[in-house]
């Protein structure tokens, strides 16, 4: 058993504290089997499993943003942890771990990343002495430390993705596709006049399209499709010579199944048998249109269906195999959602990303990239708040399997406080503390956040697109708010300055020993423009 004391503004233990996306990992970085709560006046863990473990909550680091940040390693012991000191401890751990990896060392000493480290440590320090003497006091002194660190890591990201990305246009290893839009043609009811002017922006704007058709769009009864939405769509890209990524093909998410389906949803060789005729009926007709398949998404979560391990990978193979054998050269994705695993802490049958993602790069099936969905801003699994540092980690975790990687983002224009659910299309309230990065979100943070995502993702060689979840704002959207285009067809900040950074990123570099630009929009000077444009930490 794990536990942890807080302390409020008055230096109390408080009678409650919010635990948000809080959840255990053990050594191998898998969520652990738990029972957290708050109670006496401490957060207790209860994990089912011996050894170490680090706790991961949502936290209000001052004026940066409430985001869900973890512990180190803990073993067990009688007394309590401090939490924002071990909070700190594990994030003054990470920005210096980090310098030392990325070589950054060398930095000038009024960087801001070695001032706020340096800060970070003597605060540390001084928090440490007065754990066990004044606690409060320690608390408080360990939450700057913590503000101080958070702020000096993300700032690290970003100069180390700066350096990257430079090197990258310098060396042209920009990829040939690099920026995608997700649209969702069955969803989003378009006016004749705004649909000429909409494809002309992704046309123009965007190097590959990412059509999202749901099965329950496509068929609502069994064996009845109508085509003729998506025939229209794939006829002007084509014109358009845009290319398209079309999928999920399968998917076992409620927005994507037809409702039909779940008769059969305990009887797994049915079940089978009826993704085998829809994949061959979509492929068959869509091979030499599209470019590439999101084949496969979210089937490690298996939240919805009751497939055992053995199943769900059976069916991964089955998908893949098929899909490479209808259409050879198309490129073949398959999209992990939630890829922090934090739903593999409550659900048993479901398998941890990085394991499943593993076993797919060791099972011999051939397929080109994995897509990482991550959005953030929505207070629902998997979409809480991370901050830029977490970000890069999670790439870098799933470099390791040789893949390259394709990414969706999104994040909303302002707190969720409601989504439409799929059957019926009525509105249902929920929790709108999601976290938020530097400030509650909005039109200007939801645009800064892009920018920021972008250049971090966008320097690790290893990346090969980036994709915006949502282009426009429609009831059925996954989150919320996230459009680059609102419904009233308004264009937001975001799309503004993902237009400029793109551009930026495909202009050629600039020659050797030439004067940087005096460009107040320039995407590369991360110093100091997310920090003073959103309010970054003292």
């Amino acid at each position: 058993m794990l536990q942890f004391v807080v302390y409020d503004p008055q230096g109390l233990p408080p009678d409650d504290w919010p635990l948000r996306n809080a959840y255990l990992v053990g050594t191998d970085g898998s969520p652990l089997r738990a029972e957290i709560a708050y109670e006496d006046q401490r957060i207790v863990g209860d994990k089912r499993e011996p050894g170490t473990a680090a706790l991961f909550l949502q936290h209000q680091v001052g004026d940066l943003g409430s985001v869900t940040l973890q512990t180190c390693l803990l073993p067990e012991r009688n007394e309590p942890y401090l939490l924002t000191l071990e909070l700190a401890r594990h994030r003054l751990m990470t920005l210096y771990t980090r310098l030392e990896e990325w070589s950054m060392f060398d930095l000038p000493p009024d960087h801001r990343v070695p001032k706020r480290a340096e800060r970070a440590r003597s605060l540390f320090i001084e928090a440490l002495c007065l754990q066990r003497s004044d606690p409060v006091e320690a608390s408080r002194v360990a939450q700057e430390c913590l503000v101080a660190a958070l702020d000096g890591s993300e700032e690290l990201a970003l100069a180390h993705s700066e350096l990257l990305l430079n090197r990258r246009r310098e060396t042209s290893a920009v990829p040939d596709h690099p920026f995608g839009i997700g649209f969702a043609p069955t969803s989003v009811e378009l006016p004749e006049v705004a649909e000429p002017k909409l494809r002309a922006s992704m046309a123009t704007n965007f190097d590959v399209l990412h059509l999202a058709v749901p099965w329950r769009k496509l068929c609502p009864q069994e064996n009845e499709y109508d085509w003729s939405v998506l025939d229209r769509w794939l006829d002007w890209a084509q014109e358009a010579d845009l290319p398209v990524v079309l999928g999920p093909l399968v998917s076992f998410d409620p927005l994507n199944l037809p409702d039909w389906l779940y008769i059969w949803e305990h009887d797994y060789d049915t079940v089978r048998d009826v993704i085998y005729e829809h994949l061959e009926r979509m492929i068959d007709r869509y091979a030499g249109v599209v470019h590439g398949w999101n084949a496969l998404s979210g089937l490690h979560i298996n939240q919805h269906f009751t497939f055992n391990f053995e199943q769900l990978m059976d069916l991964t193979r089955m998908v893949l195999m098929l899909t490479r054998k209808l259409h050879p050269g198309g490129r073949l994705l398959v999209e992990l959602r939630q890829p922090f695993g934090e739903y593999y802490a409550t659900n048993q049958r479901s398998i941890p990303p990085l394991i499943y993602a593993d076993l797919l790069a060791q099972s011999g099936v051939s397929f080109d990239a994995y897509l990482l969905r991550v959005p953030m801003g929505q207070a629902m699994p998997g979409q809480f708040t991370r901050d830029l540092m977490q970000f890069s980690a999670l790439l870098e975790h799933y470099a390791v399997f040789g893949k390259p990687i394709h990414l969706t983002c999104a994040a909303p224009s302002a707190p969720v406080t409601s989504v439409m659910i799929a059957d019926p299309k009525e509105e249902q309230p929920v929790d709108a503390d999601c976290g938020y990065w530097r400030r509650p979100w909005s039109p200007m943070v939801q645009s800064h956040w892009l920018e920021a995502v972008c250049q971090v993702a966008m320097s690790k060689p290893y990346v090969e697109s980036i994709v915006w979840q949502d282009f426009v704002d429609h009831p059925a959207m996954e989150l919320p708010l996230s459009g680059l285009i609102t419904e009233g067809f308004q264009v937001r900040d975001a799309m503004r300055r993902l237009v400029g950074f793109r551009q930026t990123l495909l202009d050629p570099a600039p020659p050797p020993g030439s004067p940087p630009e005096d460009d107040a929009g320039k995407q590369a000077n991360s110093d100091s423009r997310m920090g003073e444009s959103i309010g970054a930490g003292a």
